[in-house]
């Protein structure tokens, strides 16, 4: 005879445990026309933050943006260094990028490149920026998907709606260096959208890849 059993478990700390701290998604805009130039020679204009203790679809998640005034060397030292005091309040984790949580800027474009550029152009910030992101794990959710999905692309749209999240017609940008610039020209607010996009939806996905499943929560950003 079959029988239904019940639990409650408590996602926040089963995740807690698993991930040794908070789960973090960080996406990195900098000020090329492309989304992940192939040199660090553009300075990091926005970083955009989402962090949340759960792996549940519907533990609360908090989103930070750091955005620089102008592209500058002088801008982009405030933006990393907004970042890295926030990475300090953490004792470490998890921390995920699409196309990014990775160590070299051959194999993705986030954290190397800020790394890069704060080595390069910021050295009084690149000790503490390393030693902080080196108390975290990485996950690439880009890597998961070619590695063990069987999808027609890696792009993070098309993962978006493989895993049920939507992406608002005002959060797509085609060239951030333009939208930048309207940004700070004209009070254009789709690159804050794009960027806040970018880092929800990752941690969205980051959630479901580590708890294998596909199961998120689309909140409108």
């Amino acid at each position: 005879m079959s029988e239904c059993l019940q639990a409650e478990i408590d996602p926040l700390k089963m995740s807690e445990d698993y991930l040794n701290g908070v789960l973090l998604a960080v996406d990195v805009l900098a000020f090329s026309p492309d989304e992940y130039p192939s040199a660090a020679d553009q300075p990091v204009c926005l970083v955009a933050a989402a962090h949340t203790n759960g792996l549940s679809s519907i533990s609360k998640a908090y989103v930070r943006l750091f955005v620089g005034a102008t592209a500058s060397e002088l801008e982009e030292g405030q933006v990393l260094r907004g970042f890295l005091s926030y990475l300090d309040v953490f004792d470490g984790g998890t921390v995920a990028a699409h196309y990014g949580a990775v160590d070299s800027l051959d194999d993705g474009f986030d954290l190397p490149y800020m790394l890069l550029r704060s080595r390069d152009c910021h050295p009084e910030l690149y000790p503490g920026l390393r030693q902080a992101l080196l108390r975290f794990r990485k996950h690439d959710t880009c890597r998961f998907v070619k590695e063990r999905l069987n999808v027609p692309s890696a792009d993070l749209e098309y993962v978006e709606g493989y895993y049920g999240l939507q992406r608002p017609e005002e959060a797509r940008v085609d060239d951030v260096r333009a939208a930048l610039a309207a940004y700070w020209r004209e009070g254009d607010r789709a690159v804050i959208r794009h960027a806040l996009a970018n880092a929800y939806n990752t941690l969205r996905i980051a959630q479901s890849q580590i708890r294998k499943s596909i199961c998120c929560t689309d909140i409108p950003l």
